[in-house]
């Protein structure tokens, strides 16, 4: 099985990129004009660029809110501030992203205060999730420095953005609260935190120092993390319950080849049927997507009967914005003729229709099975998938194919990217010139089932854990989707 090193989620646009230049200014010497300068220009690319920018704005309000946003940057007190008034939200859109580089990345933990320790979130709700502190693990956070969590959500929703109007974003970014809500003030000298402790009603009130770089990020990997990090660290892992005759598979990609795909599906799926279980689990709360052909891969395990796996391509445009700021995967600066052979890639598979949109044509759909056969060792018992805000983009299609085909039930949160579409396949990359981030922008969108219209959901799951088990689960150091499943099973049993 092979080893998939997993990275955390985007916190602002203070997220690792690549590397620059060890000429380039550190982040202490760069100014607020520079950042509002460039977030000027990745906004500017972005309406080039971006495949539907005014998906869900209008450009008016886009530019209304740039302005808006710029304006707060301008009051904002130093370069670290300012960085919470990136633009690149406004899209509404999981797969464009704003990143600072490497270097800077480090010198921004030098110059913040941190949050003292990591949290887990749950149904609008804020956890302690460290054991040994000044705070019992597992004790709600009601308030910090006199703001309500439920507040504090609020402000931290805008950095977590997914698709449309998906809420489920936090699910991604919990883990990084320390940096999130630091970064909304960031010269904080003390925290003062109301909490509930496990097993009370009462409010208690302590205040705490803020944590340096280096004892934040010690205390953030004690995270006690309610969920099974040893099959998080892998592409794929399976596991087998002989007490419930149940299967778990967690996929924590779909960005893999077909064939170690297929290795990994059919050997557990003719391990279950072999073991002759009833029920089998698929985690992907932690799937960032890929390809989209796997996600029906591992569908076709699940049907008894072929499905139609149908899916195109669409953008408004196939031209390049902006190319002297366009840079390739390693950093280097895109040359003519890579831009040419771009330019003409896109002409070659996308044809313009009468709407003046642009189609994938068959050329680019070439190899799309469309009527999709189920595996020979297709699996026949009950099936539970597992959704959350972390489930995006291919990872969404596959939750959809399970739902559409009522082939099982979905438990969890809304994935954090469309149900009808979402923004995949072409990246292109530019750096800004003042302060080397990097803007990540898709070059089309992708529309599942021939859909013509997207309301700006994701897939939605049929079973929510009920809030009072949420809390209970989390104070219990148990994975509240995984447990709940498992009670569902045993009830059933």
């Amino acid at each position: 099985m092979k080893r998939w090193m997993l990275s955390g989620a985007a916190v602002l646009c203070a997220l690792c990129s690549m590397r620059v230049s060890a000429q380039d200014k550190k982040l202490s010497n760069l100014t607020k004009e520079d950042f509002i300068a460039d977030f000027r220009l990745a906004a500017e690319i972005l309406k080039k660029q971006h495949p539907n920018p005014y998906k869900f704005i209008d450009s008016a309000s886009f530019q209304r809110k740039v302005d808006s946003l710029m304006e707060k940057a301008a009051t904002a007190p130093d370069v670290v501030s300012v960085l919470q008034y990136s633009p690149v939200y406004l899209v509404r859109d999981v797969h464009t992203s704003l990143s600072v580089n490497n270097d800077h990345a480090k010198d921004l933990y030098s110059m913040i205060n941190l949050f003292p320790f990591p949290v887990a979130v749950e149904r609008g709700k804020i956890f302690v999730n460290i054991k040994g502190g000044a705070i019992p693990y597992g004790a709600e956070v009601t308030s910090i420095n006199n703001m309500a969590a439920k507040d504090i959500l609020q402000a931290l929703s805008t950095p977590a953005y997914s698709d449309g109007y998906i809420t489920s974003g936090l699910d991604r970014l919990y883990p990084n609260f320390q940096v999130m809500y630091s970064l909304l003030s960031p010269h904080e000298q003390q925290f003062q935190v109301s909490y509930i402790a496990p097993g009370s009603t009462d409010t208690k009130k302590v205040t705490l120092p803020y944590a340096n770089s280096t004892q934040a990020f010690h205390d953030s990997r004690m995270a006690v993390l309610p969920v099974n990090l040893l099959q998080r660290s892998y592409a794929i892992y399976n596991n087998y319950y002989d007490d419930t005759k149940t299967g778990l598979l967690t996929v924590n990609t779909f960005g893999i080849n077909e064939s170690d795909a297929y290795k990994e599906f059919s050997e557990f799926f003719r391990e279950l049927n072999n073991r002759k279980y009833k029920q089998v689990i698929i985690d992907v709360r932690s799937n960032g997507g890929g390809n989209p052909a796997i996600s029906a891969l591992l569908y076709s395990f699940l049907t008894d009967k072929p499905f139609r796996n149908v899916y195109n391509y669409r953008t408004h445009t196939i031209d390049i914005a902006m190319p002297e700021y366009a840079i390739a995967e390693n950093g280097r600066r895109l040359s003519d003729e890579d831009i040419q052979t771009q330019k003409n890639f896109l002409y070659q598979r996308f044809d313009k229709d009468s709407t003046g949109l642009y189609i994938g044509n068959a050329r680019l759909r070439e190899g799309l099975l469309e009527n999709f056969p189920p595996d020979k060792d297709a699996f026949h018992g009950k099936v539970y998938v597992l959704t959350g805000g972390g489930t995006v983009s291919a990872a969404t299609y596959f939750a959809s194919l399970v739902q559409q085909n009522k082939r099982g039930t979905i438990i969890g949160h809304e994935t954090g990217s469309g149900e009808a579409a979402t923004t995949a396949a072409w990246f292109m990359k530019y750096l800004m010139p003042r302060t080397k981030c990097i803007l990540n922008v898709p070059m089309s969108e992708l529309y599942f089932f021939n859909a013509s219209t997207d309301k700006g959901h994701g897939v939605m799951p049929d079973r929510e854990v009920p809030v009072s088990k949420c809390a209970s689960y989390i104070q219990a150091g148990k994975d509240p989707e995984m447990s709940y499943t498992m009670e569902l099973i045993n009830n059933d049993k």
